[in-house]
């Protein structure tokens, strides 16, 4: 419960001051700290102290996609509604070449 009362204390837990951001790889690999931890697209720093696995489990997917790890430990918990106030953007799309042409995946 003290989780959902964080959420909903109007507190910044994003850490960018309510600005949604474009995600790259290389932003994601800087924010691999216990009080600056981005997992997939969320800061979930705030989020450290809840989490029923402790934060050396969080810790395992810092600064990165996390979404393997996170569908083998529980792929039924709603990450989105549990985590919507620490979301920091979208990842960006990485543009690429095939047979000569610019797509976008």
């Amino acid at each position: 419960m003290d989780w959902i009362r964080l959420t909903k204390s109007g507190k910044d837990l994003t850490g960018l001051k309510g600005r949604l951001i474009e995600v790259t790889e290389e932003e994601l690999k800087k924010h691999n700290k216990k009080d600056d931890c981005w997992i997939f697209v969320y800061n979930v720093s705030p989020y450290m102290e809840y989490h029923p696995g402790g934060e050396d489990e969080l810790m395992r997917a810092a600064g990165s996609d996390g979404t393997e790890l996170f569908d083998q430990v529980h792929r039924w918990v709603n990450y989105e509604s549990m985590l919507k106030e620490c979301l920091v953007g979208r990842m960006a799309v990485k543009p690429a070449v095939l047979k000569g042409k610019l797509w976008h995946l």
